[in-house]
């Protein structure tokens, strides 16, 4: 058997095998962290689909501004977002719609269950 110096270089598989196995329980306590990222990032961006898709609905409703089109708006086709998750404008309501008078409209698009965006606007019929 050859004796090791004290300037032998390197380390043994017990070392090897002791930092793997530290490192695998501090990726194990982190994991539960990283998930919940994963989870929050995708709800977010579902959020900000429901968010540009009622935004877009109330520049259509100021670029139609008509009476008929804005009762309309709940009837709308739904939309996808990237996770597949359809978002539809489920609660749509117009008050004071009349010619030459200024009407409120309020647009709710719900996706999964819940309400993703809402928004009130007004929109001027000519």
């Amino acid at each position: 058997m050859r004796d090791r110096g004290i300037d032998a270089a390197g380390f043994s598989l017990v070392e090897v095998i002791i930092a793997m196995f530290l490192l695998g329980i501090v990726a194990v306590a982190i994991l539960p962290a990283l998930w919940q990222g994963i989870v929050l990032s995708s709800q977010q961006a579902s959020t900000a689909t429901a968010t540009r898709y009622m935004n877009s609905i109330i520049d259509d409703a100021r670029a139609t501004p008509t009476c008929a089109y804005l009762n309309s708006i709940s009837s709308l086709p739904t939309v996808s977002d990237g996770r597949g998750v359809s978002l539809s404008a489920s609660t749509s309501s117009v008050t004071g719609c009349a010619i030459g008078a200024t009407a409120t409209l309020t647009v709710t698009i719900v996706g999964e269950g819940r309400a993703l965006a809402s928004s009130r606007a007004l929109v001027y019929i000519p």
